[in-house]
């Protein structure tokens, strides 16, 4: 999710959550401010962003199931993450075989 806000703002958000709560208090705090971008880029960037993150969720879910000796398969992988199987489909032959060959 790419939102606007300024930085003062934000930064008083973060002061009142580490109040409150300190797990959402060190999620929130990882944030990362992007570059001024032009808007039309904005929406590709952020598509690349959550891709890269459903990949490493598969992935990393992939290597649990490898590792524990599981016979992986896009069902199981959907349960774990609970990722659209259409997306699965997508990106699911490529990232299995990256981690059968790490092994």
């Amino acid at each position: 999710m790419l939102i606007e806000i300024d930085e003062n703002d934000f930064n008083q958000v973060l002061e009142i959550v580490r109040l409150n709560n300190t797990t959402l208090y060190n999620q929130i705090k990882e944030i990362k401010a992007l570059p001024n971008l032009n808007p039309n880029d904005t929406l590709a960037i952020a598509r690349t962003i959550k891709t890269n993150r459903v990949k490493e969720s598969i992935k990393s879910t992939l290597r649990e199931l490898v590792q524990s000796n599981t016979k992986p398969s896009k069902y199981k992988v959907h349960k774990h993450t609970n990722i659209a199987y259409t997306t699965l489909a997508k990106y699911y032959n490529e990232i299995l075989d990256e981690v059968q060959n790490e092994r």
